[in-house]
């Protein structure tokens, strides 16, 4: 049997997008703390006069991508805001290193908050597969226990004997897979149960 192919995260990404020798050119963040700068022994360089020697610093931590100016002389920018403390950078933020205009790509933090969004959607339809159906005659029983009625007082509401609705409790109980009125109130209340109003009064 083949295993399911695992997906591949991406990692973020600054791609030079000013005219010059250097547009196109792609920094690679690979680890959790690194320098930027003109130096060529920086984690990520970036060969141009108006950068400064070690220009700003890009940590990672939990999957959020930090940074911050490190004193440089031309600035650090994002979306034209110059830096004066550490920021989380998002997908699509245009970061700029002096004048060397970059794009921020994080497509795994991106991928992660679609898969996060489809996994609460896929557990919000569990939830409404999930949800008992009730007649009308069970949902207005399952009402009155919400609202702490007894047996013999629900039988009136009702108009009818007391053994014919320990009846129609006992299919609530049923319904919800619970043991007693107790626990029917609290899975009434945990799934949202009854939705409508009718019977009330």
């Amino acid at each position: 049997m083949v295993a399911p192919a695992k997906r591949l995260t991406p990692q973020p990404t600054f791609v030079v997008t000013s005219e010059g020798p250097l547009k196109g050119t792609t920094l690679v963040v690979t680890g959790d703390d690194l320098v930027i700068g003109r130096r060529s022994s920086n984690d990520l360089v970036l060969p141009d006069n108006h950068v400064s020697l070690a220009h700003a610093r890009v940590t990672r931590r939990q999957g959020t991508v930090l940074i911050e100016d490190l004193g440089s002389t031309n600035g650090t920018f994002v979306n034209a805001e110059r830096l004066s403390t550490s920021r989380a950078l998002r997908h699509g933020d245009v970061v700029n290193f002096g004048s060397i205009e970059t794009r921020f790509e994080d497509r795994g933090s991106q991928l992660a908050r679609e898969d996060s969004t489809e996994t609460m959607l896929a557990q919000e339809a569990a939830i409404e597969e999930d949800r008992p159906v009730l007649s009308p005659r069970q949902v207005e029983v399952l009402r009155y226990l919400k609202q702490g009625l007894t047996n013999p007082q629900i039988a009136v509401k009702l108009g009818v004997t007391e053994r014919t609705v320990k009846a129609h409790c006992q299919e609530v109980y049923d319904r919800l897979g619970v043991p007693n009125r107790t626990a029917a109130v609290d899975a009434a209340h945990r799934l949202g149960l009854p939705e409508d109003e009718e019977g009330e009064g």
